[in-house]
């Protein structure tokens, strides 16, 4: 693991009394006791967290919901996010800290920025054949209008692994 320091890119894990949360940002200060500032943006994956109480979620996505990292993280954003801004403590004596390059934070920032997670969430939970054609063009277009490479090539990546292209 690299250093954690002033200026990292981070995926942070923090449990509170409902689920995990994720928090990911920027290490904009530390402290001795091995606690961070970071600014970013946090967001607790609501969707997901519905649909395992449901029984309808299970495999990869329980796991990633029980144990998020940067690696899993797409299960936690394909559905609605509760998200705000962040700026506050985080603590390495008890919240998991993952640096992350600057690509991968920009491409989930935007993610949830962009809105993908209630677009992607509509396509999903669409009730009839056409509900589920206009989100699907809702997603092409959302994709073809984005300005990050990066970002536009990890949407359409999620958008084919999940059959919606």
């Amino acid at each position: 693991m690299s250093k954690i320091r002033p200026g990292t890119f981070v995926f942070v894990v923090k449990r509170d009394e409902i689920s995990n949360f994720i928090i990911i940002g920027r290490i904009m200060a530390e402290n001795d006791n091995k606690k961070y500032v970071v600014k970013g943006t946090f967001f607790r994956p609501v969707g997901l967290i519905e649909r395992t109480k449901l029984g309808r979620a299970q495999g990869k996505p329980v796991e990633a919901l029980n144990n998020p990292d940067p690696n899993n993280c797409v299960f936690l954003i394909l559905d609605r996010v509760d998200t705000n801004v962040y700026n506050d403590l985080i603590d390495a004596k008890y919240d998991k800290i993952f640096p992350i390059n600057e690509n991968r934070y920009f491409v989930l920032d935007g993610w949830i920025k962009e809105g993908f997670s209630d677009i992607f969430s509509n396509f999903f939970n669409s009730s009839s054949q056409d509900e589920k054609i206009e989100a699907r063009n809702v997603i092409i277009k959302k994709m073809n209008s984005l300005i990050s490479p990066e970002l536009k090539e990890h949407v359409y990546a999620v958008a084919r692994s999940s059959r919606i292209l």
